[in-house]
């Protein structure tokens, strides 16, 4: 039977592998990855670096006023450390010139999202690269990503990768201490992090997608979890109402065969 360390091996080995044929097949000369001083891009550009040289890794740093100073400062000693080519865009003026006078929290927010995704798509255009996202499975299935922002890349090397899951991933592939325990936030706002934001812990809500993921019932969920009936519902409502995040655009139906209906599309 295998253990703990196998099964995480095995996924090192998976997802290496992936990017490697990703970035082969599409005849492009490397990744683009927006390096954030987080958990999740931090695990990316390791896993990037395991199956690609340093020379096809660009990192982009997009701080802005709201930026913690703390998460540049760790991204950029980083990618120091591990020796990748980086790039430091400060997007306020950027995000000034779209919405001077806003101060909604959640628009600004999205905004700086999409922001730093046209960055990336700038660089991996006139790099030949592709831009590899940092989303992982939870942030995916809850619809905490914001859309044709941090959901919109070329792939998504941990989209499968729970998040409470990728601290075991994290520790064996290298990514230090500091970066693995930091509270996981995305810095759009003062004191925002995800778990305060989302009202669980990622365990919490990883216990509840994984029912979900096996096709449990709420009841059994319950059972499996001990968590009160109406969280689980709350928390499967996160899922069912941010669907529209994991599908392209609705298509009208016209003719036979339908793109991102009945169109099979040939995979690389």
């Amino acid at each position: 039977m295998k253990g703990l360390d196998d099964h995480i091996d095995e996924q090192i080995v998976i997802i290496t592998e992936f990017i490697r044929d990703k970035v082969d097949k599409t005849g492009a000369e490397g990744i683009v990855l927006g390096l954030s001083g987080g958990l999740d891009s931090a695990v990316v550009l390791k896993l990037c670096l395991d199956a690609l040289s340093p020379r096809q890794v660009h990192c982009l740093l997009m701080p802005e006023e709201a930026t913690p100073a703390v998460d540049t400062r760790d991204a950029r000693e980083l990618a120091e450390e591990w020796n990748v080519p980086f790039t430091i865009i400060h997007i306020g003026s950027v995000l000034e010139a779209f919405a001077p006078d806003t101060n909604r929290k959640i628009p600004l927010a999205n905004l700086k999202s999409r922001i730093r995704m046209c960055m990336e798509y700038y660089y991996a255009n006139l790099e030949n690269k592709l831009v590899v996202g940092t989303s992982n499975k939870s942030e995916l299935l809850l619809g905490y990503t914001t859309k044709y922002g941090d959901s919109a890349a070329d792939f998504m090397p941990i989209g499968d990768v729970f998040k409470s899951d990728l601290e075991a991933l994290a520790e064996r592939i290298g990514v230090p201490e500091k970066i693995r325990k930091k509270p996981p936030r995305a810095g759009l706002w003062e004191g925002q992090t995800d778990e305060g934001e989302l009202g669980y812990s990622y365990r919490e809500l990883d216990s509840v997608l994984k029912g979900l993921e096996s096709l449990a019932s709420v009841d059994e969920i319950v059972q499996r979890t001990g968590m009160k009936e109406d969280d689980v519902r709350k928390i499967k409502g996160y899922v069912e109402v941010s669907a529209h995040k994991r599908k392209i655009p609705t298509v009208l139906k016209l003719r036979s065969r339908t793109v991102g209906i009945d169109w099979r599309e040939l995979s690389h």
